[in-house]
């Protein structure tokens, strides 16, 4: 078995027309909340950005880019209590919209 890529995308949320943040600070803020999985163990690698070409985007503002070990590796770090909090109390507040696709590394 080889590594396992794990790349997320977020549309992330827009504030609302009653609020008096700036689109910009939100999204910010909801790039910094989200940089929290940088702290959950279980990748071999981890990186976090904006799309370089937004025409080619499709809408998704901020994107997860992982290597894990094995498919088992990226099992339990989906279901570990580190991982869940961060995408229940960081995550999930601050994006409308996800995308998450997997694949084995054949080598």
């Amino acid at each position: 078995m080889g590594k396992v890529i794990h790349i997320v995308l977020w549309k992330l949320k827009r504030p609302s027309i009653l609020t008096s943040t700036s689109t910009e600070e939100v999204l910010a803020q909801a790039k910094q909340a989200i940089s929290a999985l940088k702290n959950v163990p279980g990748p071999e690698t981890m990186h976090l950005g904006p799309p370089l070409i937004d025409a080619r985007a499709k809408g998704f503002d901020w994107g997860l880019y992982s290597v894990f070990s094995s498919r088992e590796a990226l099992d339990k770090y989906a279901v570990s209590e580190a991982h869940v909090k961060v995408v229940t109390e960081n995550v999930r507040p601050n994006v409308d919209d996800v995308m998450a696709y997997d694949w084995e590394l054949n080598e």
